[in-house]
């Protein structure tokens, strides 16, 4: 008897770089319990390893040196020639370090891998044209909005960093002549370009093979069309809703002439016709445990792993602004039984005792059911899910959830305002939140909240209110009940299609903004509220509301190319109480205090190269982590402070005014070594001779209603908002000057947070001084 063909499951980037997806695992299970050969490869993990190699970065150069003829940011690639010797030295050992559970105790060699890891994602961004590079979502030229700039991006290897990547990375699991069949898992938009890139190079090298697709998001996509897609040229299937049963029927048919439907198929009839077969439930009872043995566990950036479980499918409720329910059939739950037997099951095959729900709704049932019986088993397991507020979330449930292992619980909280809850048909009380919240914290369980700002409807009032609640619970989640891990996340309303709000805009006082149809993959789309936040301002109150204090964003992978704290990461800090990252050390407002004739250096680890195509002289510093640009003609002042000579000095033996500027800007970044202890303390009191200017490269927002001030820093990533006397104060000395004594303390808040550099000299910078001499400002 011939052999049976096997089936490569890919499972494509972006979706998830912490930890394994769920849906080609549960796919492998189902194909190897019917005796049919397959191969899980996740090419979002192995295509993560790989770029985070000091041989690939290195082979970046390449690129760069094309920059012309490849239409790359010359200041992009600039900067990433200047991150490159750092990266390629350190990113090795950066990899290993965010694999060591104990790498979350140290929190200041966190800050080094986080730094190592970002300068490589941006050395990855700068090597293509119009391409951002982050943990969550690759922007990139091309859009997956677009089917026409989908398949265009298929073709483009300049363009598209994943025709590039899988050129290399593909082939090899092709070369089995014993392959039948491709099969491509679809949950996220950010999966579609890399995901029909994966198809077009299956086509070109192995035009034998069946090549079908399926997921949550060709779901949402697919379920659309009402005739011949142009994604069929490189597709054969499409799979709507669940896949266990249905990638097995399709084995059957296609390989060995079986003749019952295939659920959810989506395919071509000989004429071209669209043909669909009706979905069918997945029996939940039946459900076999995910097979990750072709997964290699430690490729996820994160220690762990923390393995994805199910307990229900689909979601109880229908609120307003989600298209769950459309995408993924009629809710139905596991028993508690079967879902722990599941996860001791995995614990014990691959080692791991941390666990994440990825129901899209834990019950509370589920939660004292599957609580219940962790807790009755000691099974030793740590895990962590999402639920809703409701009146049962009470002292009894949450002690059960904590003896359970449960160490983190996300709550769709969306509102804090019972009015906008209802315009929500949330279906929860507002005088149900915060007596759940306390009963988690007080069993020693964190809370993640979820916050949506800017439903159609919403005021300006019901979303700040919203905020205050949130940050109210997150300070008494740490000062009250001891535990730091609590989070939130707050975002603006997105109007998805097929959500109730999209499928019914007048029900709910707005006017959808279709796009047009160079957009025909669009989900999310624009609006207009009869009454309420407008989109932008509800941008701006939620950016707002989840901004973090001026001591910075300093979050473990929070960077330039990565995001912020992962969900896994706060629940492994609670697991291993290691306690959280602290904020960027706040330190005393100081003045650079040279004196002539001292010699200056340039500080350890700091490298710099002149870039003729932007006229000027990047500087990188490791230690501080900095980026300065400066005009090129400080690249004679930065060949000096090289081999530690201080720069010259005027006929009257005094720092020209500029070079005091550009001296000051190196020291406030870090680019300055400061052996001699040039750095002191503002002086208290008056301050004769005190000389301010406002430090290069802070990028501004302003919101004109309110006059408040977001400023973003260039050079380190740091965010810090100024209300409106700040924001003049800081305007008002772009140019330099000397402060009023009436503005000491601001002065000196905004010196703290390096808004000012400052310097003491014996009479006031002149207009002339000020005006008349570039310092690199505008160009840093």
């Amino acid at each position: 008897m011939a052999s049976r063909p096997r089936t490569l499951l890919v499972n494509p980037p972006l979706w998830n770089v912490y930890a394994p997806h769920l849906a080609v695992p549960l796919l492998t299970a189902a194909l190897r319990d019917h005796g049919w050969p397959v191969t899980a490869f996740d090419l979002g993990a192995v295509h993560l390893r790989w770029m985070l190699t000091a041989e690939t970065v290195a082979g970046l150069c390449e690129r760069y040196d094309r920059a012309d003829r490849l239409g790359l940011d010359p200041a992009a690639v600039d900067e990433a020639r200047l991150l490159l010797p750092s990266v390629c030295d350190g990113v090795e050992a950066a990899w290993a370090v965010v694999h060591d559970p104990a790498g979350l105790h140290d929190h200041d060699a966190f800050a080094r891998v986080a730094r190592t890891l970002g300068n490589a994602l941006v050395c990855h961004s700068a090597a293509f044209d119009g391409f951002h590079c982050d943990l969550r979502s690759n922007r990139q030229h091309y859009s997956e909005r677009s089917s026409a700039s989908v398949l265009a991006a298929t073709r483009d290897r300049d363009r598209n960093p994943y025709r590039w990547a899988f050129e290399t990375l593909l082939p090899p699991r092709l070369a089995d002549p014993g392959l039948g069949m491709v099969g491509v898992s679809v949950s996220a938009d950010t999966q579609l370009i890399p995901a029909m890139t994966v198809a077009a190079l299956v086509r070109e090298h192995r035009p034998d093979l069946r090549i079908v697709m399926g997921g949550n998001y060709i779901t949402r996509i697919a379920g659309r069309w009402r005739g011949r897609h142009p994604f069929f040229d490189l597709v054969d299937d499409f799979v709507l809703y669940e896949g266990e049963d249905a990638i097995v029927a399709l084995c059957e048919n296609l390989f060995e002439g079986g003749t019952r439907p295939v659920p959810g198929r989506s395919s071509l009839t000989p004429d071209g016709r669209l043909d669909f077969a009706p979905a069918r439930d997945v029996d939940l009872a039946t459900l076999l445990a995910p097979d990750f043995d072709d997964y290699d566990l430690d490729a996820y950036l994160a220690p762990g792993p923390v393995l994805p479980v199910l307990a229900s499918r689909s979601c109880a409720w229908n609120c307003a602004f989600c298209s769950i329910p459309f995408a993924s059939n009629r809710y139905r739950h596991r028993d508690a039984t079967a879902v722990v037997d599941e996860m001791q099951h995995l614990a014990r095959r691959y080692g791991s005792t941390s666990f994440m729900f990825v129901d899209e709704i834990m019950t509370q049932r589920t939660l004292r059911e599957v609580g219940a019986e962790l807790v009755r088993r000691d099974a030793g397991l740590h895990w962590y899910g999402e639920t809703r507020f409701s009146a049962g979330l009470d002292d009894d449930l949450a002690a059960t959830l904590h003896r359970s292992g449960c160490r983190r619980l996300d709550l769709g909280l969306e509102s804090y305002n019972q009015r906008v809850l209802d315009l929500m048909r949330k279906g929860t009380r507002i005088e149900h939140i915060e007596p759940g919240v306390e009963a988690l914290l007080r069993a020693g369980v964190p809370v993640h909240l979820f916050c949506i700002t800017g439903f159609p409807g919403e005021t300006v009032e019901e979303a700040r209110r919203t905020a205050a609640f949130v940050e109210r619970t997150l300070r008494r989640s740490t000062e009250e009940f001891g535990l730091p891990y609590s989070t939130s996340v707050n975002g603006p309303f997105i109007l998805d299609l097929l959500s109730p709000v999209g499928e019914h805009p007048e029900q709910f006082g707005i006017t959808v903004l279709h796009p047009g149809p160079d957009e025909d993959l669009a989900l999310s789309v624009d609006y207009i509220a009869a009454s309420g936040l407008t989109g932008s301002e509800a941008a701006v109150l939620a950016a707002e509301a989840d901004a973090l204090p001026d001591t910075g964003r300093t979050a473990p992978l929070q960077h330039r190319g990565l995001i912020g704290e992962s969900e896994e990461y706060a629940f492994l800090r609670c697991v291993l109480d290691t306690g959280v990252p602290p904020g960027r050390p706040t330190a005393e407002p100081a003045v650079f205090t040279p004196a002539p004739g001292d010699l200056l250096r340039l500080a350890d680890g700091v490298t710099w190269r002149v870039s003729a195509d932007t006229r000027t002289v990047g500087l990188y510093a490791a230690g501080a982590d900095s980026i300065l640009r400066l005009p090129s003609r400080w690249t004679g002042l930065l060949s000096e402070l090289d081999k530690g000579v201080g720069p010259g000095r005027g006929d009257d033996g005094r720092w020209d005014d500029d070079v005091l500027d550009v001296l000051c800007t190196l020291w406030t970044f870090g680019f300055l070594a400061d052996p001699q202890r040039h750095a002191t303390p503002l002086p208290a009191g008056d301050m004769p001779g005190l000389r301010v200017r406002a430090t290069p490269g802070w990028r501004r927002s302003v919101d004109p209603d309110t006059g408040r001030a977001r400023l973003t820093s260039l050079v380190t990533g740091r965010e810090v908002a100024l209300n409106v006397h700040a924001f003049l104060l800081w305007l008002d000395h772009a140019g330099g000057g000397q402060p009023a004594a009436a503005d000491r303390d601001a002065v000196a808040d905004m010196i703290r947070v390096e808004l000012l550099q400052a310097y003491l000299g014996d009479d006031p910078v002149t207009t002339e001084a000020a005006s008349g001499r570039e310092t690199g400002r505008e160009d840093a």
